[in-house]
């Protein structure tokens, strides 16, 4: 297989390696296993879990792992989110591609499931929709959003968020939900993503109060 990666996956890669407290890494939702498989090949984690809801894109993951000779280092589960799985305590979660509440949903039923989540537990999340729900979420709920980033990929911008729990709830502002508490420092780097979150925020502040006056103090 080739070790390359479209550039949405290979930021998430990049971020789960960054931060990554241990050697295993749990993807979420893993379709076909291309981001795991790039994991374990290029060295950035020694074990994986794959899980997916649906029988057809677990088997598809179990045979690329089986193709690319990494049956001994990595698990594939046909379970619905993070049932079943036995979360280590400094082990790597990947949720990508999948809603925003669909993640918030995944992450409620596991710490329904624990005594605590260890802190050294790092969540890599890449929603598809609802991303300043899922800030204000995480936030009130005890995670620090500890990085972020954005890809363009397809004429679109996808933003990655690397969390963390903590216990301790923090309440966002406005702006942090819709621009990211992170991602307001990094627009200088990143000013192409700015320009792309004000044309689809132009658009959607028009049914939106709330986002409708975060734009007037960005300007």
């Amino acid at each position: 297989m080739n070790r390359d990666l479209p550039a949405r996956l290979k930021t998430i890669a990049g971020m789960a390696s960054l931060h990554a407290k241990g050697r295993r890494v749990i993807d979420v939702g893993s379709d076909h296993g291309l981001l795991s498989i790039y994991l374990l090949k290029n060295g950035l984690f020694e074990k994986a879990v794959l899980t997916d809801i649906n029988e057809g894109p677990a088997a598809r993951s179990e045979g690329a792992i089986r193709a690319n000779l990494l049956s001994d280092r990595a698990e594939v589960l046909c379970t619905d989110g993070l049932a079943g799985v036995s979360v280590g305590p400094d082990d790597t979660i990947v949720m990508a591609g999948m809603g925003g509440l669909n993640i918030r949903d995944i992450i409620t039923r596991y710490r329904d499931t624990v005594s605590d989540i260890p802190s050294d537990v790092r969540f890599i999340l890449q929603p598809q929709k609802s991303l300043p729900e899922l800030r204000e979420w995480l936030s009130l709920e005890g995670f620090e959003i500890e990085d972020e980033d954005a890809v363009e990929e397809g004429g679109f911008f996808y933003c990655i968020l690397c969390v963390k729990y903590t216990g301790g709830c923090v309440t966002l502002t406005d702006r942090e939900l819709y621009y990211g508490p992170v991602m307001l420092g990094r627009f200088d780097e990143r000013p192409e993503y700015k320009a792309f979150l004000d044309r689809v925020f132009a658009v959607r502040s028009r049914s939106d109060n709330r986002l409708a006056r975060v734009l007037e103090e960005m300007k």
